[in-house]
């Protein structure tokens, strides 16, 4: 009875300890989820927020064309065109800090004003002149002298004032055309502050455009974060032939799959590629039917031979799907320092890949990287002394596919999950020998383990021994 107590106890403890780890976990997936929801939450209040001040900021722009006499269609270009010509015909003796509508209507006005009062107080003393003169004329002989003595005076003095006068106008008239000047310079550098402000205008809108489709790109990651899902195999091996180096694969012309594709071979129960060990690399030589192709053995082990039921995969290509790729520059496959970008231009497009986009070691871009870019290729890092605008170039052309949330790739695990091999090894000899490259080395790269099991054949070694007396 004891020891039925003692398992019951042992069972009950194994069972509070599962418990506390599934709440655990439970917990920490939630809060997970949770912070990504929030933040996809922050995101779309915000892109909501900028859509109204988009559209309040619209509705007072329209306001405002309506108030200046102008219709809501009539483009921003006509409207500075027809402000300029009427501040230049109705406004053109004012500061440019008065060049308003508002300061030009109450300008006008008070010239109005002037000039009628003007216009009175000139005819009230003509009036007065006619009277005058009717009484000079009515005057004895000494006053009309007298009078034209003053009249003549006041030709003289009048002769004087027309000449101080046209001095007086020459000079204004010269004021004049270096004040229009001026507002000449500085209407010329407002139409290249709105060319500017135009541009920028151009550019946020640009922004705005690659913000929105990063956050349905990241909408979409969020996605799968809730659902995720494994990398699967492509295919499967129906028939090894080791004798000739060939295989039969269950995918052909009806899956799109072309010749020169090439996968990495996966034992036969891998559910998610991504993190397992592959066991070699085929190479399709032949389509052979709807679901059948021919393809060479390029990589194998001796002692993990391909077979019936293993499974291939290639992240370049799948049934039905052609994969997009961006690539670097500084390109290295065989490690001799040169580029090999053409090289693996080839390697996809063989495989039935597009790419979309490369940057070549002078730093020169050739196609562009788009939303449905899905890889972007890591190729080495400069060497030293590279020059800095080829550095830019490749900061930028990364900067862009992270802006698109391309997800990047090395160039290892690339070919890694491709199941390319190099054909031949470059070796260096001299001073710049490696030493690493004399070295004896696995077939497929991979150091083997022992998994802790011996043949029972095997017979341990033991030292001779003596015959017993």
């Amino acid at each position: 009875m004891a020891r039925e107590n003692q398992g019951l106890q042992i069972a009950l403890i194994i069972f509070v300890i599962l418990t506390l780890l599934l709440g655990v976990t439970t917990y920490l997936f939630f809060r997970q989820y949770d912070e990504q929801y929030r933040k996809a939450q922050t995101a779309t209040e915000e892109a909501a927020n900028a859509n109204n001040a988009a559209r309040s900021a619209q509705t007072d722009l329209n306001t405002l064309k309506t108030i200046l006499g102008f219709s809501t269609t009539e483009t921003m270009d006509k409207i500075t065109q027809d402000v300029k010509t009427e501040m230049d015909t109705y406004a053109a003796d004012l500061d440019d800090s008065q060049k308003n509508y508002r300061s030009v209507v109450k300008h006008l006005f008070d010239t109005l004003q002037a000039k009628s009062a003007t216009l009175v107080a000139t005819e009230q003393r003509l009036r007065d002149a006619e009277t005058k003169i009717s009484q000079l004329e009515q005057s004895k002989a000494p006053l009309i002298a007298q009078q034209q003595n003053r009249a003549d005076a006041a030709e003289q003095t009048l002769a004087q004032e027309r000449l101080k006068f046209n001095q007086d106008l020459q000079s204004s008239v010269q004021a004049r055309n270096d004040l229009q000047g001026r507002v000449d310079n500085l209407q010329q550098q407002a139409q290249e502050a709105q060319t500017q402000l135009a541009s920028y205008k151009q550019q946020a809108e640009t922004r705005l455009r690659t913000v929105s489709n990063l956050l349905k790109v990241r909408t979409e990651e969020i996605e799968q974060l809730k659902n995720p899902r494994l990398d699967s195999p492509d295919g499967r091996i129906q028939w090894v032939n080791q004798q000739l180096g060939t295989v039969w694969i269950n995918l052909g012309e009806a899956d799109g799959l072309t010749v020169g594709t090439t996968f990495a071979v996966f034992p036969g129960d891998t559910l998610n590629v991504a993190d397992a060990q592959r066991k070699g690399a085929i190479e399709v030589t032949a389509l052979r039917g709807p679901h059948l192709a021919e393809a060479r053995i390029v990589d194998d082990v001796i002692s993990n031979p391909l077979v019936p039921g293993d499974v291939v995969h290639t992240p370049i290509w799948s049934p039905g799907d052609r994969r997009r790729f961006a690539l670097t520059n500084f390109v290295d496959i065989d490690g001799d320092g040169k580029s090999d970008q053409e090289l693996l231009i080839s390697i996809i497009r063989n495989s039935g890949g597009l790419v979309d986009a490369w940057l070549d070691d002078q730093g020169n871009m050739n196609g562009s990287i788009t939303p449905e870019t899905d890889y972007v290729v890591l190729g080495s890092e400069p060497p030293e002394g590279t020059d800095v605008a080829v550095i830019q170039a490749r900061s930028d052309f990364l900067k862009r596919a992270g802006e698109l949330a391309v997800v990047s790739i090395s160039l290892k695990d690339l070919l890694r999950r491709i199941g390319y091999k190099r054909e031949s090894q470059v070796v260096r000899y001299g001073t710049a020998a490696n030493p690493e490259d004399f070295r004896a080395k696995p077939a497929d790269g991979v150091v083997r383990e022992s998994p802790g099991t011996v043949s029972e054949i095997f017979q341990k070694r033991q030292p001779p021994r003596g015959a017993k007396p």
